[in-house]
């Protein structure tokens, strides 16, 4: 049996969090650090929702599409500033135009300064954003759940049209109220990957019921393990196993040449690109998760360091990939693709 390999995904510079601010980075900057994220077998970028003057998450990523063949791509959107039928025909685009490569990264952080140049110009409640959260994700996957794989004919050139009924949906909850046709067919991934980020229980409770990728803030090997416990209980309870979801660390690092070099610094994981290929690979082959989410650090390089110094040690200690072996990101992160339920169900 191989070693275990990790996962590796990236934020942009200037990105304070799964949620924050991207800053000023513009198109070729992102298009640089995609470009070496693929490179070093990441499995995604995640670029946070912002407002101006970053540029649009799903806007940039249908960019980064054309310029990247492997990389997964990340957007971190919340639910309060958007619609279901939108963001879902949205997501559902950039799955098809990535060829199998897109994430929703579902948020609840938005304040009520961002709400203001919304229509209602309002936000969902404290108390109510997690189940409004919850409800928006589950009406987005009954949308895309409202196509068949075989609903278009597979060659548009043999006449048949699309299949009737196809793309019909009806969802009825506390907050949506949706029922008629989406028009965008079935993500090539079935869905595309949802990921959640982790810093309260109540965020923990939302992952386990129905994220594939969860983001944990870093702790030693043994709070990691506790918490992966803790999860594993919770997917139980949803009838899921740990087999369904991924875990990765947010991490930030710094890289000095010399055991010292980085030693004074509020990094995470720091030292020379031995020790930390070294801590990375610790830290998942002792249980603690099963990869990283590199965060900026202030006083680091650019993510070419990492892929030129750190990378090649993890390939080298079969803690890493060294070639993509699949072509979405599903295939990546080593998960199904996402089961429809029969047409009955999903109405």
């Amino acid at each position: 049996m191989s070693a275990q390999q990790l996962h590796l995904a990236v934020l942009p510079p200037g990105a304070n969090g799964p949620a924050g601010p991207v800053g000023p980075v513009g198109l070729d900057g992102l298009t640089r650090l995609a470009r070496t994220a693929e490179q070093g077998g990441f499995d995604f970028l995640l670029l946070p929702e912002t407002a101006p003057p970053g540029p649009e998450a799903l806007t940039a990523l249908g960019a980064l599409a054309a310029v990247t063949t492997r990389l997964g791509l990340a957007a971190a959107v919340d639910p309060a500033l958007h619609q279901p039928y939108d963001l879902a025909r949205r997501l559902a685009s950039l799955d098809h135009l990535s060829c199998g490569r897109a994430a929703w990264s579902v948020t609840a952080g938005s304040d009520g300064a961002t709400a203001a140049g919304l229509r209602h110009g309002r936000l969902p409640a404290d108390a109510d954003r997690h189940a409004h959260a919850t409800e928006f994700l589950h009406a987005a996957r009954v949308l895309w759940d409202s196509w068949a794989e075989d609903d278009l004919p597979a060659d548009p050139a043999d006449g048949r049209f699309v299949r009737p009924g196809a793309g019909t949906f009806a969802h009825r909850g506390a907050h949506f109220d949706l029922a008629g046709r989406f028009t965008t067919p079935r993500p090539p991934q079935g869905h595309p990957v949802v990921v959640r980020t982790v810093a309260s229980p109540r965020d923990l409770a939302a992952a386990a019921a129905d994220a594939e990728v969860v983001v944990v803030p870093y702790s030693g090997l043994a709070g990691a393990r506790a918490l992966r416990e803790d999860l594993a209980e919770r997917l139980a309870a949803h009838g899921r196993s740990p087999g369904e979801l991924r875990v990765l660390t947010a991490v930030n690092w710094l890289l000095g040449d010399t055991p010292s070099a980085a030693r004074e610094t509020t990094a995470d994981v720091a030292g020379t690109p031995r020790q930390v290929a070294d801590a990375l690979t610790a830290h998942v082959r002792g249980g603690g998760s099963d990869g990283f989410l590199l965060t900026p650090h202030p006083a680091a390089g650019p993510l070419d360091e990492f892929v030129d110094r750190v990378v090649p040690l993890l390939r080298a200690g079969g803690a890493h990939r060294t070639e993509y072996t699949g072509a979405t990101l599903r295939d990546h992160l080593g998960l199904a693709k996402a089961h429809r339920p029969s047409r009955e169900n999903a109405a």
